[in-house]
């Protein structure tokens, strides 16, 4: 890839020199497909406008065909639908009277590409096929190529996975055929998410790192490249192997932050000669000022010797005034140092305690995390975008505020509830459509309560209760106040019993969060603040059948105002 930009400009300045306004269209064209293929998407957007405008002016149609579709996907990527789809049926308007060609069949493919990003599925896969049909009747292998691969995307993300990988198979075999190194490395990639995607993690690094090992040789755009770290960061994560992720996790920011360095330094230079051009402007202003200033400084010598005298006096006042105001003010801070010692002292006793409760508060499951994490990876690989941000920023607010409560004993009821909400809506992304839940509260306005009490108690709903339950889950959070703050909890899951039966038949005897240590922490609490605190777990039943489970939680509080 490195080597192709040279011989661009070289070929573009020559074209100029002889006046080859068809070849210069040629290059213009290639130049854009460059910018796209290394992810310069800027220089992309501006080298197909050129070309755009040079083959509008004295093109082929086959070269405004190219150009057309070079641009339409610039906009594609910039979000600029409307433009995008205007030159897709400018092709079409340009090609419906030809025979079969390659560039008939390119129209095809990239109206192929507006309805996947309309989310029409069908419509996209029609108008694919037509571009793989007619590239096979015209023998235009590369096209076929291409559409094929996109084929397989379309597959997968209709979870098609067998369908998926019949339809890249080809394209892979091609390419390492004709040594295209960037296409074998995306073909690799694509391969990859599928088996991620059928749950076969194990089988999906090795792909992985082959198509990381294209990417690296060809020197195509660092985002494919920063693409993958990420993937094999969380697939390493899925499979619990820690070293691994980490490493992938640790190339994958730094090749972000090197990338984002890169960006910054574009800018940066960008601002360098807008700086440049404003530093003439004001050195030249700077001389006319001068001039005048030379002509009125003998006139202006005795004034300024005697504003000179008046400054000096001033200062010595000044300095005066601030060394009195030093000393006065370094008394003050021995005095608070002595008071800060003394007060430390006072509070070792304290600060053990909360030690104590730091470490049972900052325990956050495993499971959870990569359940939310496998959860937000298929999301990826199935091309949901929006789905896919929506639920990594809730997740990054849920560590955040993990974080951020863990240092505090009391927050405000409203921050608790919405606390709550962030993590039941991830849990909820994994239990989909069949699992609801409510979260009230009543007359609690203006309270504080125990930050991450209420947490542990949900998951275990979630995992004893709800899990292994058929049909509908519900869950029901309530907090009360009147002379006390009671947290009810209520899932209508299978009960203790049950729980209990399936744990033994597995072997399986993990509880998301301990209760000897969510013991530990309310007699750590009961002890602080000398105040009755516990919980009490009822099972609930209807004719001797388990119908679920009620948990109430008897904690702390207090009032903001």
């Amino acid at each position: 890839m490195e080597k192709v930009l040279p011989y661009l400009q070289e070929a573009l300045k020559i074209s100029k020199t002889i006046d080859a306004k068809y070849h210069s269209i040629s290059i213009q064209n290639e130049m854009a497909r460059y910018y796209r293929a290394k992810g310069v998407w800027d220089n992309a957007m501006k080298q197909a406008i050129i070309a755009k405008k040079e083959a509008d002016a004295f093109g082929t149609k086959q070269q405004k065909l190219i150009a057309n579709s070079g641009l339409q996907i610039v906009y594609a990527n910039s979000g600029d639908d409307k433009k995008s789809i205007e030159l897709a049926l400018e092709n079409l308007t340009l090609t419906e009277k030809d025979p079969p060609s390659p560039a008939r069949a390119r129209t095809y493919f990239d109206i192929g590409n507006l309805y996947l990003k309309l989310r029409k599925l069908d419509q996209t896969e029609e108008y694919y096929t037509k571009g793989v049909l007619m590239c096979r009747e015209v023998g235009f292998k590369p096209g076929e190529m291409v559409m094929k691969m996109s084929l397989s995307n379309l597959y997968k993300r209709q979870k098609r996975y067998e369908k998926a990988l019949e339809f890249i198979n080809e394209p892979l075999v091609y390419y390492i055929k004709t040594k295209q190194i960037v296409r074998i490395g995306s073909a690799y990639m694509q391969i990859a998410q599928i088996k991620s995607l059928q749950g076969k993690h194990e089988e999906s690094v090795p792909i992985y790192l082959n198509a990381l090992q294209n990417y690296e040789d060809s020197g195509a755009s660092l985002h494919f490249k920063k693409h993958i770290l990420q993937n094999l960061f969380i697939a390493y994560s899925i499979l619990q192997d820690q070293e691994k992720a980490t490493e992938f996790n640790t190339a994958y920011k730094k090749l972000k932050d090197s990338i984002d360095s890169n960006e910054r330094k574009a800018l940066t230079e960008k601002l360098k000669v807008a700086y440049e051009t404003d530093k003439i402007a004001a050195q030249k202003d700077a001389a006319e000022a001068k001039t005048k200033l030379a002509e009125a400084t003998s006139r202006q010598n005795k004034n300024y010797l005697i504003g000179a005298i008046i400054i000096s006096i001033l200062i010595l006042m000044s300095a005066l005034f601030l060394i009195g105001r030093l000393r006065t003010r370094k008394k003050m801070e021995l005095i608070t140092l002595e008071f800060q010692e003394t007060q430390k002292r006072l509070e070792i006793e304290k600060q053990y305690k909360e030690s104590e409760l730091k470490a049972l508060k900052s325990q956050m499951n495993p499971h959870f995390i990569f359940n939310s994490l496998n959860s937000i990876q298929d999301l990826i690989l199935q091309q949901n975008t929006d789905s896919s941000y929506d639920y990594i920023v809730l997740f990054a607010q849920l560590v955040r505020n993990t974080l951020n409560y863990s240092s505090k004993n009391f927050i405000a009821i409203e921050k608790e509830l919405e606390f709550l909400d962030v993590y039941l809506q991830l849990e909820k992304l994994r239990f989909e459509d069949d699992f609801t839940y409510t979260i009230q509260s009543i007359n609690t306005e203006g309270l504080s309560v125990l930050s991450l009490i209420v947490q542990p108690f949900i998951e275990n709903a979630l995992l004893h209760g709800l899990l292994h339950k058929a049909g509908k889950k519900q869950l029901t959070i309530d907090f009360t106040f009147t002379d006390h703050l009671l947290c009810t909890i209520i899932d209508n899951g299978i009960g203790r019993k049950g729980a209990k039966k399936i744990q033994e038949r597995q072997g399986n005897h993990h509880e998301s969060f301990a209760l000897n240590a969510i013991q530990q922490r309310l007699e750590i609490l009961k002890d602080q603040y000398g105040t009755d605190v516990g919980y009490q777990i009822f099972d609930l039943y209807n004719d001797q059948l388990a119908i679920g489970t009620r948990v109430e939680i008897r904690m702390p509080y207090q009032k903001e105002y």
